[in-house]
């Protein structure tokens, strides 16, 4: 399963990453792959439960593009809803010291959810580069609801 694409900031070496994910996902250190470049994997494939990082470094504020695949139902389960997703990001950050931003939940177009490692969430808006996919501005922020919002009561009186 596909999870997430986020963006890292600092840069993180693979030890790091893999520590993270294992403590995490509580799976062991040798069930988690990490490369820069997939195409250059060889070899059999290895058993699930598994996690396979893509890292991919880029220019700017949040150098480390992270592509997140979890392999095995018993990885997928937990993150299957946007309260899992956010319950092991909020993780991930404190873990990791680092500031996350993905692309999932209740946001708008060019909007990402931001991490951080005190487990504040909130939302911002991106302004990217047309000629270079690595350059964005962060043009504001609005705080996240987990929960939405209530819908009017339409109410006679």
């Amino acid at each position: 399963m596909y999870w997430q694409a986020m963006r890292v900031e600092p840069w993180l070496d693979h030890d790091t990453l893999r520590a993270a994910f294992s403590d995490i996902f509580e799976l062991d250190l040798s069930r988690i792959e990490i490369t820069e470049y997939p195409e250059l994997l060889t070899g059999p494939i290895p058993p699930a439960p598994r996690i396979h990082l893509e890292c991919v470094a880029r220019e700017g504020p949040f150098p480390l593009q992270l592509s997140v695949f979890l392999i095995g139902d018993e990885l997928e389960r937990p993150v299957a809803d946007l309260a899992g997703t956010l319950d092991r990001a909020r993780e991930l950050a404190r873990r990791l010291h680092a500031i996350l931003l993905f692309g999932e939940g209740p946001i708008g177009y060019s909007e990402m959810l931001r991490v951080a490692p005190d487990g504040t969430v909130d939302v911002v808006q991106l302004d990217w580069d047309d000629d270079d996919e690595d350059r964005f501005v962060m043009l504001g922020a609005r705080p996240f609801t987990e929960l939405p919002a209530e819908p009017a009561s339409a109410s006679s009186a």
